[in-house]
């Protein structure tokens, strides 16, 4: 309360105690060689030696002085210089800048600025409020304490705060502490033999991480923290620590860094080590991103991602998406652009694992150069060029054996597209080249592929026509309606017929990717689109039109009906007909989409199948976002299409949910999720979190409640983030290292 009160009534640094009287010259100023003294008494006890008593007001540069007693000290050097030494005593307030401190008594030597403060409490940017037994001030920039406690709450009794035998603080940038014992209210809540406390204007000090507490039903009691080290404006590194009382202990780091756009990356990288019983060893997670601008307009991009095994990944990973996925990969490219044409060269690895065990199929690029030139107009035609060309070195297999063979591939494309206001056309032709270093003559019922035939080259022929129009249009005007004042119904058909020459070769063609099965068709792919617009207030408050409906319904025909076993256009591909014949009609495909307002939406999809005259599936979400709430939800259910009645039935159907509250803005919010199985009645996931800010500290609790695979498990957490301090996550939080910065 009495340092509140300072803050309000003391005056500016540099403004006079008291006016000059009128008709005098201003007054000088003020400097450590000439400060400036203002009291309600004053007396010359020797040539070297006044006493100011009453209100005591001294400024020496940018610093000033107030005290009930003042004892003012001059020392006349052999040169003619003069240096000025203070003894302050009663109510003694230190100002400078945002720096305040008071105390019961002061020496300082106004020449260096240096001084010791007894019993004196203070504050200094930005919102440190110290308290200290002895505080000796060494320069402008640095202090050192003995008995001091420290906190950025405001309160008479703060929130939280921490105590330290001894300290050092440098202003603007961090407290180095030693023999800690951190205190929320005044327990006493555990003990630090050093601790650093970073107080930059731009929050972003090294220093280590407030830890992290939980509890695992599965791991058992979990204590987590971290060390931040912020190498820069655009460069820091974390170095973290967990440990589980029945897993074991992990080790992470994470590398991050933001150069001129677009160079920027996060480097994450986990090592556990497990002492679990059975299972005792290493494992790891990896995690990197990156994209970096080199020499020559050069673009490199990085990333990978693994884990060492699956129920590693089960079993660390917090996010349901990120435990459930089945693959680990990792790929390195660098492109450049001469004009229109773009060159690249990748290198990447691609392992896709089935359940939970350590079978995997693996496809490789060692590597794969690739040419290529975007779409482009030759002359005045109107005709569009463009191709990709692309020559690779290509693994594939499995965890028992690997494969190498090359493919070289050539696809010029040529188009002309025509436009009038209504109405659309394209028409495209193209070839393609492509030469296997070896085929594949012998596959087996799982798909495996027996790598040893001859070379084989592919080649077909394709000529595609576009149609989109020609489109219907009515306009409603609507005054007074509560939505919109005219609404736009736009109704048009979508057309696109394509033939493609049936490759001879292509029962032998070694399958890599969805370059190779490419089967001769001739299809029309036809759609009905709809589109409803309102007038509706834009950014600029101008009236504008605003697309808040689409729904569109497409299906293809195939004249050649053994092409339908591979589009990958539909989600239900490969598909056919009763009987296990061919079909000529793919499903009834419907997208539906309302959008009323740029802060919600739903989307409502389906397939039909018409030739078992069954729901394939349908799906429904809806997403809102607004300032003190958000909600996303999604429901899908799967069928099992077959001409047997009784083998017909659900295969998947599975709800999904998350949301955010602000209750108290600013103070309370809580969110959570949950995954459930409808068709087992299984919450496969759930968890719950609640988030309190108050003045200087936040407090977060959170429960995680897990039923999948490998994982079984109920986890509670609690962790605090106090002001000018981060926090650290754990391992499995949101993308898998759960790091969160110094704030």
């Amino acid at each position: 309360l009495v340092l509140a009160c300072l803050l309000a009534a003391a005056p500016a640094v540099g403004q006079q105690a008291a006016p000059p009287p009128a008709g005098e010259d201003e007054a000088p100023e003020c400097t450590p060689q000439e400060p400036c003294l203002t009291a309600g008494r004053q007396e010359q006890i020797t040539r070297e030696h006044a006493r100011a008593l009453g209100f005591v007001d001294l400024s020496f540069g940018d610093s000033r002085i107030q005290a009930d007693e003042l004892d003012l000290f001059t020392t006349t050097h052999a040169d003619g210089r003069e240096t000025h030494r203070i003894e302050a005593r009663k109510n003694v307030v230190f100002l400078r800048g945002e720096e305040r401190l008071a105390g019961d008594s002061l020496v300082m030597d106004l020449s260096t600025g240096r001084g010791t403060f007894e019993n004196a409490l203070g504050y200094t940017s930005p919102g440190v409020f110290i308290e200290a037994r002895r505080i000796e001030r060494l320069d402008a920039e640095n202090y050192r304490i003995e008995g001091g406690k420290f906190t950025s709450c405001a309160q008479p009794t703060p929130r939280w705060s921490f105590s330290a035998t001894s300290a050092n603080v440098k202003v603007d940038d961090r407290i180095l502490a030693r023999n800690v014992v951190m205190k929320v209210k005044q327990v006493p809540a555990f003990y630090m033999p050093i601790f650093m406390y970073p107080i930059q204007e731009d929050q972003r000090s090294s220093g280590f991480l407030f830890p992290r507490f939980g509890k695992d039903t599965f791991r058992g009691y979990s204590l987590g923290t971290g060390f931040f080290w912020a190498m820069g404006r655009s460069f820091d590194q974390t170095f973290y620590y967990d440990y589980y009382s029945d897993y074991g202990a992990g080790y992470g780091h994470e590398f991050r860094y933001a150069l001129a756009s677009p160079s920027n990356g996060t480097f994450r990288t986990y090592l556990f080590r497990r002492t679990q019983g059975g299972q005792a060893g290493w494992e790891h997670d990896i995690n990197w991103a990156a994209v970096q601008m080199l020499p020559g307009r050069v673009r490199m991009a990085v990333r990978a991602q693994e884990s060492s095994t699956i129920q590693f990944q089960e079993q660390f990973q917090d996010d349901l998406d990120l435990a459930s996925r089945r693959n680990r990969f990792s790929n390195l490219s660098l492109q450049r652009a001469f004009g229109p044409t773009n060159i690249q060269l990748i290198a990447s690895s691609n392992d896709t694992f089935f359940g939970s065990t350590d079978e995997f199929i693996r496809r490789r690029q060692r590597p794969t150069l690739q040419i290529g030139m975007s779409p482009r107009k030759i002359g005045r035609t109107g005709l569009v060029f463009s191709y990709d060309t692309r020559a690779e070195n290509l693994e594939v297999g499995n965890q028992d054996r690997v494969d190498r063979f090359g493919r070289y591939d050539l696809n010029p494309r040529l188009s002309r597209p025509f436009s009038v206001s209504f109405l659309q056309i394209t028409p495209e032709v193209q070839v393609r080249h492509t030469r296997y270093a070896v085929s594949d003559l012998d596959p087996d019922s799982y798909g495996n592929q027996d790598l040893s035939g001859p070379p084989v080259t592919r080649n077909y022929r394709e000529a595609s026509v576009e149609m989109r129009g020609p489109n219907f249009s009515r306009v409603f005007d609507t005054p007074g309606n509560f939505y919109s004042d005219r609404y736009k119904h736009v109704i048009g058909p979508e057309v696109t017929w394509t033939y493609r020459s049936a490759p001879s070769t292509f029962s032998v063609v070694p399958i890599f990717d969805g370059h190779d099965p490419v089967p001769g068709t001739n299809e029309v792919r036809y759609a009905l689109v709809q589109r409803f617009y309102s007038k509706r207030r834009g950014a600029g408050g101008r009236a504008e039109p605003y697309e808040f409906l689409n729904w569109r319904v497409s299906q293809t025909y195939y004249v050649n009906a053994d092409a339908a076993q591979f589009d990958p256009s539909y989600a239900s591909s490969p598909f056919g007909g009763p009987g296990g014949e061919a079909a000529s009609l793919s499903p009834l495909q419907s997208r539906f989409r309302f959008r009323p307002a740029p802060q919600f939406s739903t989307n409502f999809d389906m397939e039909y199948d018409v030739n078992f005259k069954q729901l394939k599936y349908v799906s429904l979400s809806a997403n809102a976002s607004y300032a003190r709430m958000a909600l996303q939800a999604s429901w899908f259910r799967g069928n099992r299409v077959t001409e047997r009645v009784d083998r017909r039935g659900i295969n998947r159907d599975t709800l999904r949910g998350s949301t955010r509250l602000v209750l108290w803005p600013g103070k309370l919010a809580v969110d959570g999720s949950m995954y459930y199985d409808l068709l087992s009645k299984n919450l496969r996931q759930w968890n719950a979190r609640a988030r309190y800010d108050v003045q200087c500290c936040g407090f977060i609790a959170e429960v995680i409640d897990s039923d999948y695979n490998a994982k079984q498990s109920k986890e509670y957490r609690f962790s605090i983030e106090l002001a000018n301090i981060g926090s650290i996550g754990n391992f499995g939080e949101g993308t898998g290292t759960g790091f969160r910065s110094a704030r």
